[in-house]
């Protein structure tokens, strides 16, 4: 005859020895998933400053004596009409706020003709830069450091 009590306690050790496997998996794999999440965002980003700083770079190409803000702004209503922010669906994609985390601030400056796109996460870290002098342009991205 089986004894019940120690049907239950093995059963509880098995169990209990299922749950810290699970969550030794659990841990083991969670850079990698954070890691590849991370990358997929950082190409997102790539993708949609390479779309801006192409639209600007057309936008100065077309008219020589066209002001930053113009362009800037023409650009970014263009572009939010087709695209959303990578970070919240509901707003737009381009703003003109330095401030704003999760999100592209776009600024500009007349006197210099430049425009700068800035993606910074929310915990006020650069994602990325991308400075727009006509008729070049820099670009610094996280993780192509």
């Amino acid at each position: 005859m089986i004894n019940s009590n120690n049907t239950k306690i093995t059963t509880i050790i098995l169990a209990t020895i299922l749950i810290f496997a699970i969550i030794a998996v659990g841990i083991y794999f969670l850079p990698y998933y954070k890691n590849k999440r991370e990358a997929q965002l950082i190409s997102k980003i790539k993708k949609s400053n390479s779309i801006f700083t192409t639209k600007i770079l057309e936008e100065f190409n077309k008219d020589k004596n066209i002001k930053a803000s113009n362009a800037a702004r023409k650009v970014a209503a263009e572009l939010n009409a087709v695209s959303k922010n990578l970070f919240n669906k509901d707003e737009q994609a381009y703003v003109f706020d330095t401030a704003c985390t999760l999100c592209n601030s776009v600024d500009y400056n007349d006197d210099l003709s430049m425009v700068v796109l800035t993606v910074y996460d929310k915990n006020g870290e650069l994602l990325s830069r991308t400075v727009i002098k006509p008729p070049s342009f820099v670009t610094y991205v996280k993780g192509d450091e």
